[in-house]
């Protein structure tokens, strides 16, 4: 009888495993020797653990060390936690400059709650100048690839006109796809506009849900099918 002999688990596996585990202080020091070997993502690991407290004591310069070790690597997801923390002011003054500047680098490299984040700070106008339109285009990036909070918020400027033209239809459209995956908020403003809204628009609405649902769904099925409209 042959035997298959079971693969070792690798350095950054092993990391993972004792941070799963929750032994955090091993899992710091493999990540430490794996990041000074080059590896981006225990150095994405380890400026979380710098970042949080985990194994380690918290040490935001560390953090943004590692992070921007990363991210010169091309890492897409250490961009968007430099952006978190010069937006949430952690370890110094907030910088809602370099908060845009860093998501702007992970939204580009597809991170989708980096665009969430990017497209609220030009809808409110933080780290640059206020544009509504720019706003709705990365909301759509990620309302189109299911993020709730970014459909929730492309709802938003449909019913209010802000960077698209008001309509009322879509912002109902997708108010429905985030409160039919259970978000309360979006619920509430779907509720909200049905009363302003014709049984005529309120039936064309619906229908929109339905075909933009399938569609987004076809997108993670079959990504080389067509699935960003308006």
């Amino acid at each position: 009888m042959m035997a298959i002999e079971g693969a070792a688990a690798g350095p950054l596996e092993q990391a993972n495993a004792a941070y799963v585990r929750g032994d955090f202080v091993s899992a710091a020091q493999m990540y430490i020797e794996l990041s000074k070997q080059g590896d981006p993502t225990a150095q994405v690991q380890l400026g979380l653990m710098y970042d949080d407290g985990r194994g380690v004591h918290t040490n935001f310069d560390e953090a943004v060390r590692w992070y921007s070790v990363a991210s010169s690597q091309g890492n897409s997801l250490a961009p968007y936690y430099l952006g978190r923390i010069f937006h949430d002011g952690r370890g110094g003054p907030k910088n809602y400059a370099k908060a845009r500047r860093w998501y702007s680098v992970a939204a580009d490299r597809g991170e989708t709650k980096a665009a969430v984040n990017l497209g609220a700070m030009y809808a409110f106008g933080l780290g640059g100048p206020q544009n509504y339109q720019t706003a709705g285009l990365w909301f759509l990036l990620a309302a189109d690839r299911g993020d709730l909070v970014a459909q929730d918020n492309l709802g938003v400027l449909y019913q209010e006109g802000r960077g698209v033209p008001q309509n009322y239809t879509k912002a109902y459209m997708w108010f429905a796809l985030a409160a039919g995956e259970g978000d309360g908020v979006a619920a509430k403003h779907r509720d909200l506009i049905a009363n302003h809204m014709t049984p005529a628009q309120l039936e064309k609405a619906r229908r929109l849900s339905a075909q933009k649902m399938y569609a987004i769904i076809r997108c993670y099925i079959a990504s080389a099918l067509p699935c960003y409209w308006r």
